[in-house]
């Protein structure tokens, strides 16, 4: 009874520690799939081609195909595939990633122009602060979306004080009384 219980023991053992080595070479395989899809997206002539995008694509070959338009300079199909990242669901790491690079390519876009189009860059620069926020409010350690937030504030800063607040200048402004003040003794 005793022999029986070990070796049934030993048997439930040797098949759970099958069944996680078959799951671990699964989840292998997939990687594998998905490093070489996204070396494919990543070769020179694949960005400029949205054609083969498709929905049953790993969300992290999406981002991958995403973030090679943006750098060919397609940001609207970048733009439209970041976007599908984000609204397919909860925020993931792949959902922040792609939050996080939409407000990048935005913030590329918002501070590029330059004076000739100031317009069109502060509202990209708004963009950008939202697509920040938003990573900051599901990741608030996210110290790369602090930075970028910051840095997008700095760009357009947001209005604090309305017109009904004074400047600095005459906040600070220090007024004497005149020397025959009648209240003094």
């Amino acid at each position: 009874m005793k022999r029986l219980l070990i070796h049934a023991t030993f048997g439930t053992v040797a098949i759970c520690c099958a069944a996680w080595g078959v799951s671990a070479w699964v989840r292998l395989q997939h990687a594998g799939d998905v490093n070489r899809a996204i070396a494919a997206v990543n070769a020179p002539h694949a960005a400029s081609h949205e054609d083969h995008a498709s929905d049953d694509d790993a969300p992290q070959i999406r981002l991958a195909r995403a973030t090679a338009l943006s750098k060919a300079g397609a940001y609207d199909a970048a733009a439209r595939l970041y976007n599908g990242l984000i609204h397919e669901g909860r925020l993931d790491d792949v959902g922040r990633a792609a939050l996080f690079d939409l407000g990048n390519m935005y913030l590329r876009q918002g501070s590029g122009d330059g004076n000739a189009r100031m317009l069109r860059s502060i509202s990209m620069v708004n963009e950008a602060k939202v697509r920040y926020r938003l990573v900051l409010r599901s990741a608030p350690g996210d110290w790369d979306a602090r930075y970028n937030l910051e840095r997008a504030l700095w760009l357009a800063p947001e209005g604090g004080g309305g017109l009904d607040q004074p400047d600095v200048k005459e906040q600070h402004n220090v007024t004497l009384r005149d020397a025959q003040s009648m209240d003094l003794p």
